[in-house]
């Protein structure tokens, strides 16, 4: 009796029920109580939440640094220092401009990192690459898990492409970002009444 054989492939057979997995989510951009805008940046290169202001998000590119206001939505401040003696690629981090011109802010993107990819609401994110190259990234609401058949419909499927930079929440959870090399998409958390 042979355990493998042309037939019986347990990767082939993992990937497409991960597949299938992914497949059940909803694709939608925006996940239902929140609400999306996106802003484009050439040249991306990391991402950070300020963890003094969770609703401010620092952008760093080739062109230097920007920061969003993710409450309101707005670029609100710009730098284009460009020699980058106030960035650490090592460290991870970069300081901040205007509002946030003293903190150190903890970055992601190209030289790693990462930002928070659950929040307080038990909202997560999830990485998946059952089609590689493509990418998907996976919306979790409430405590839902991808990886549970019959959560798989409350989850959304909110990012599918070739390359993804940054993707997380800020500290507060009342925001996230999913991020390119040329654009940044900004979601608010709704509120509630």
């Amino acid at each position: 009796m042979k355990i493998f054989s042309k037939n019986n492939n347990p990767e082939h057979e993992n990937r497409l029920r991960l597949q299938k997995l992914v497949d059940n989510a909803k694709k939608s951009a925006i996940p239902t109580g929140w609400k999306k805008e996106t802003f484009a940046v050439g040249g991306l290169s990391e991402v950070g939440f300020s963890k003094n202001h969770p609703e401010l998000l620092l952008i760093v590119s080739s062109q230097g640094r920007g920061i969003i206001d993710c409450s309101k939505f707005e670029l609100t401040e710009r730098d284009n220092n460009t020699d980058f003696d106030w960035f650490n690629s090592y460290e991870l981090w970069s300081m901040g401009i205007g509002k946030l011109a003293n903190e150190k802010i903890t970055i992601s993107g190209l030289c790693g990192g990462g930002l928070p990819l659950l929040n307080q609401y038990g909202d997560g994110i999830q990485y998946m690459a059952t089609e590689w190259p493509i990418i998907d990234l996976i919306f979790e609401p409430n405590f839902k898990s991808i990886y549970k058949e019959d959560d798989g419909k409350d989850c959304f499927r909110i990012f599918h492409d070739y390359e993804i930079r940054a993707f997380g929440f800020s500290h507060n959870g009342e925001y996230f970002v999913t991020a390119t090399s040329s654009e940044i998409n900004v979601y608010r958390k709704e509120k509630t009444v």
